[in-house]
Order: structure tokens, then sequence, then C-alpha cells
């Protein structure tokens, strides 16, 4: 099945309870049924961020715009895309600790990972095309109110008296 098309959002693969088995009929998403907002609301654990990173990819990769809100900052990992699944761009986001703990080198840890996902992701009809594919269609800023991490936001300053120049300048106020 060709799952592809604009406006098909492809979420995964459904499961089967009796056989406790992944099956290969895909779970389809109408991005039709989408209104102006959605919010994903379950306990921890049962897979809110998951869904909305899926959400959110096939969004992008629709050329439909998302403003996601995520105080635990989970989503930032939206910005971590590898197209090549390659050691290399694994490399700078390597734990050295969990190298170390491994025996590993981290050049050797980021191989081992870069295969290990690639392997994952083949398993749910995602490659390096797919990922370059979203690189390309999506534009991602993390905003960080309170903080000079990512793209510092500040609402409180809106409030401070203007510069004399717009104080002066009817239309600027």
């Amino acid at each position: 099945m060709n799952y592809e098309q604009l406006g098909l959002f492809y979420l995964g693969r459904r499961y089967d309870p009796a056989t406790r088995q992944r099956t290969s009929e895909p779970v389809l998403y109408d991005s039709s049924d989408l209104l102006t907002h959605a919010v994903c609301i379950g306990m921890t654990g049962s897979g809110k961020t998951g869904l909305g990173i899926a959400l959110i990819e096939e969004a992008a990769l629709d050329g439909l715009p998302v403003l996601a809100i995520d105080p635990k900052g989970d989503l930032a990992n939206l910005m971590l895309t590898f197209p090549g699944l390659s050691a290399q761009e694994f490399q700078p986001w390597v734990n050295t600790d969990e190298a170390r703990a491994q025996q590993l080198t981290p050049e050797a840890f980021a191989a081992k990972e870069a295969e290990r996902w690639k392997a994952g992701l083949a398993e749910w009809d995602e490659d390096g095309a797919r990922i370059s594919r979203l690189k390309a269609a999506a534009e991602v800023a993390v905003y960080t109110p309170g903080s000079r991490a990512g793209l510092p936001l500040s609402i409180l300053e809106t409030f401070n008296v203007p510069p004399k120049t717009v104080l002066d300048e009817p239309e600027l106020l």
C-alpha cells in the first residue's frame, strides 16, 4: 500500500494483541480530520511523545505548519535528523560515559548506534530518503521562555516603555 500521499499520515503498523505481534497493515490518519488544534493526553509511558512526533513529522512532510508546545522539552528531538544514518552524524550526540561503559570508543559507539537506528527505522519503513525529505520540509525552531538556551522568548519585555522614537510616532506606537 502506498501511504506516501499528501494528506495521509503514516503512524506505524497495527498491533495484534492476540499474537502480541506487529502486523504489516499500516496505521494511516487522514489529515483532513485535523481541525485547528490537537492535544495529546495520557499516562506516563502511554506513547504521547511518540504519537506527537509522528504527527508532527507527517504534517511537515505534507507542508502543514505545526506549533507544538512542549513544557518537558521532548519534542526538541525533532531537530535531530540524520539522513545518512551514519556514525559521523551520530557522533556529536554520543554519550561518552555510555560508550565507556560498553568499552567502546565514541566513534565505535556512534557506529553501533547508527546501525541500530538504521535497522530499527527500517522495521517501520523509514529510511534516509524519508528523513532527507523531512529535513528539507521542516524548519524547526525551539523557543525557550525564561532561558537563553534555544531561541529565548520573553513577553515581559513587551511591557517596557517603548523608546522615544516610537513614543513620538503614533503609527509606530
